[in-house]
């Protein structure tokens, strides 16, 4: 039942990841947490099934940007890639609970992020909100894999083709994935091995997935799946605040 119930969150990560160009950890994630996977390995098996899933939509976006674009973004944020590892190190001898608390908080406070209109499009753009969301996002990405929204705020504030923006935030988080896997090896050892090798499991939930959502995402409107996942991450922020509070 575990193995089915993980099967299909991956591949609806992978679908909206592949979709919108985030969201896997941030949907998956808290998923895991109510499945009573302990924080460490929830975050090593989205890393892996997510590392997997850019890889196909990197590939497949490869004419809409280039490398270099994102070189900056990276190198602020493998900075900060240490310090979220960090705070997932002393995540891990927190009260699952706590951490499913935790992990609502951030899920709320990156949807506020987004009605906010911060995201509106503007036409001068300084590097430094670049530098700082790359440096934002290697935090979250180290902490639990969710350094998305930093990102997409920044992507959003430019006048770039839908398939670009995509690629753009993929592609990045997915330079943070080799450091990511060696640096929470070296924090936490052979805790982690066991939880890796059944992520590898999951391959084909994030194939079927990743499959599925590239289709969407060149067929239909984004608004339309992003208004419903927001609704779904409401409601995960929202169980894991409360229902810790009724046991």
């Amino acid at each position: 039942m575990l193995f089915i119930k993980t099967f299909i969150a991956i591949l609806l990560g992978a679908l909206l990841q592949s979709y919108a160009g985030f969201g896997f950890g941030l949907l998956v994630l808290p998923l895991l947490l109510f499945f009573n996977f302990d924080f460490p390995s929830a975050v090593i098996t989205v890393v892996t099934g997510s590392a997997i899933q850019k890889i196909i939509a990197v590939k497949y976006f490869k004419d809409y940007f280039k490398w270099s674009e994102i070189k900056f973004l990276f190198l602020f944020g493998i900075t900060g890639l240490p310090i979220g590892i960090f705070f997932l190190y002393k995540a891990s001898f927190l009260s699952g609970d706590t951490v499913k608390q935790i992990i609502g908080i951030a899920i709320f406070i990156t949807l506020l992020l987004r009605w906010s209109g911060l995201s509106g499009k503007k036409r001068d753009i300084s590097p430094k909100w670049g530098y700082f969301a790359g440096f934002l996002s290697g935090i979250l990405n180290g902490f639990a894999n969710i350094g998305g929204p930093p990102v997409v705020l920044w992507v959003l504030s430019h006048k770039w083709k839908n398939e670009k923006m995509r690629a753009m935030i993929l592609a990045l988080s997915l330079t943070f994935v080799p450091f990511q896997i060696i640096t929470m090896g070296f924090v936490f050892g052979k805790k982690l091995i066991i939880p890796f090798i059944h992520s590898l499991e999951m391959i084909p939930a994030v194939l079927i997935g990743s499959w599925i959502g590239l289709i969407l995402g060149d067929r239909l409107s984004e608004k339309k799946l992003v208004y419903f996942m927001e609704i779904i991450l409401m409601i995960i922020a929202f169980s894991a605040l409360v229902r810790p509070m009724f046991k």
